[in-house]
């Protein structure tokens, strides 16, 4: 049970683009409204850019999955389905243009899950810590991302460059780049966003096992890398597992030696609470 095992998209799935909000946002609105269509249609509907070889469309449809936001089925001739998820129907009420620091740090944990996000961003979020640390040359990151992943043109890829961008995930603050030195950041450890990071943490482990209702605290990290991907000290996570002890999200046994963690409510339970502490 605590094989780490990663189900997430393939490096090269974004074909070199970086996830730009507002596309992400036109995607989201036109899935709200049950549209379906090709890529064709699809760019015509959202402004997204497309071309005979090339363009837009297919990788933000792909990012907008790995997020959480959507579900995007091709049926026959090419047609693309678009349904919003419980997250992406939330997020299109609450922030719709995804603007929010908040909104985006929920789809850069959505993003960097091992199973439904991406491999690539799973690889260096949540697994390199012990090889990386939290500061790093962009040399030595592409070279771990090489080793975890095979070698490929698509690595790194827009990884880096997302964390830059103000059109794409640069308010998250989770990487700063200065010339060729990259720094992690962490979740910011506030009250408000735990509702937030809740539902992500549920999630993944609903995506990881499925069927484990109760796991050590141990096994919930091998699977979901969870409390890597905050960067959180020891500290931090004990305070947000109390407060899912409180809000009922969570029940702990700590007589067992490692401690054993037990749900008591799932990711669509406490979809709709995402946003209460922003009120």
């Amino acid at each position: 049970m605590s094989e780490r095992i990663i189900k997430g998209l393939v490096p090269s799935f974004h074909q070199s683009f970086l996830p730009e909000r507002r596309h992400l946002a036109a995607l989201l609105s036109a899935a709200s409204q049950g549209f379906a269509g090709t890529v064709d249609a699809i760019s015509e509907r959202t402004g997204i850019p497309t071309g005979k070889s090339s363009g837009k469309v297919v990788p933000h449809l792909k990012y907008a999955q790995a997020m959480g936001l959507l579900n995007s089925t091709s049926a026959d001739l090419g047609i693309y389905e678009l349904q919003p998820t419980i997250l992406g129907h939330i997020v299109n009420v609450e922030d719709p243009v995804l603007n929010e620091p908040f909104t985006q740090l929920i789809l850069h944990l959505m993003l960097s899950r091992p199973h439904g996000g991406s491999s690539l961003w799973h690889i260096l979020f949540g697994r390199s810590r012990i090889t990386l640390g939290r500061q790093f040359s962009q040399e030595a990151a592409t070279a771990f991302l090489t080793l975890e992943l095979g070698n490929s043109t698509s690595i790194p890829g827009p990884l880096f460059s997302t964390y830059r961008e103000n059109s794409s995930l640069a308010r998250t603050a989770m990487l700063t780049v200065e010339k060729n030195m990259i720094t992690r950041g962490s979740l910011p450890p506030l009250a408000e966003y735990f509702w937030g990071y809740a539902y992500c943490w549920l999630r993944s482990w609903e995506q990881v096992a499925p069927n484990e209702q109760q796991l050590s605290s141990t096994q919930v990290e091998a699977l979901t890398t969870f409390e890597e991907l905050t960067g959180w000290p020891s500290q931090k996570m004990e305070e947000f597992v109390s407060w899912a002890i409180d809000q009922q999200v969570l029940r702990v046994d700590r007589q067992t030696g490692v401690p054993l963690y037990m749900k008591t409510a799932s990711s669509a339970d406490i979809a709709s609470k995402i946003y209460l502490g922003m009120l």
